[in-house]
């Protein structure tokens, strides 16, 4: 066919050098974030949805691939799942109106749980911003946040807690049996047993600046 008048390739150009761009596939934003975003559930989209601000749908599928030293955004949303953080160097920020809700029939599942017992190194985790909304049936480890023993290796990691509004309508808020945890600028409440709750000879931390009211037994047990 004859060539295209000379006055017509300059917008042809462009089209055809947007159709050759590859897509992107970045798993993180700009800044290199991890985004979790609940909308990206509520349309049905898979994990991740390769976009110029990659998002996650859930919170889970972010920290599967979320290498240590990395920071996880969690925009607005209520997000029904168990979260488990099992890497140091993990800081996991939620926007306002973020939200963990977890609620089963099944024993001992935490909403959020902060697992460092098969760590190879130390290092930090900082999770803020979350509510956390928790029901489980069972007498042992009913923790809206729970936080096991670590590893040898990870027995210097400190996890820091802050910003959180955590209640249980089945057992305690929050609850440490190991590790050096600190809770910041929190409120937990209306819980069904403690509010916080330190168990055994290596669990140690810090309260700071925390609201703890109207949980049905003790605001803070030692044990």
């Amino acid at each position: 066919p004859p060539s295209p008048p000379p006055s017509l390739l300059p917008s042809l150009l462009p089209l055809h050098t947007a159709l050759a761009d590859p897509p992107r596939t970045s798993l993180t934003d700009r800044s290199g974030n991890y985004v979790v975003d609940i909308q990206k559930a509520a349309a049905g989209l898979e994990d991740p949805l390769a976009e110029p601000e990659g998002a996650f749908s859930t919170i889970s599928a972010a920290l599967a691939v979320a290498p240590a030293g990395s920071t996880v955004l969690v925009r607005a949303g209520t997000y029904t799942e168990r979260v488990f953080v099992t890497r140091p160097g993990i800081q996991l920020l939620a926007e306002p109106g973020a939200v963990v809700a977890w609620r089963s029939d099944k024993p001992y599942e935490a909403a959020l749980t902060v697992d460092l017992s098969e760590a190879a190194s130390g290092g930090s985790v900082t999770i803020s911003g979350l509510t956390v909304r928790h029901s489980s049936p069972s007498i042992a480890q009913n923790y809206a946040v729970y936080v096991p023993p670590p590893s040898r290796a990870a027995s210097a990691t400190k996890v820091e807690l802050r910003d959180l509004d955590v209640s249980s309508s089945s057992g305690s808020g929050l609850g440490v049996e190991g590790g050096d945890v600190t809770l910041l600028s929190s409120k937990v409440h209306d819980c069904r047993n403690h509010g916080l709750v330190f168990l055994g000879p290596s669990a140690r931390g810090a309260v700071r600046g925390c609201e703890l009211a109207k949980n049905k037994l003790n605001g803070v047990l030692l044990r």
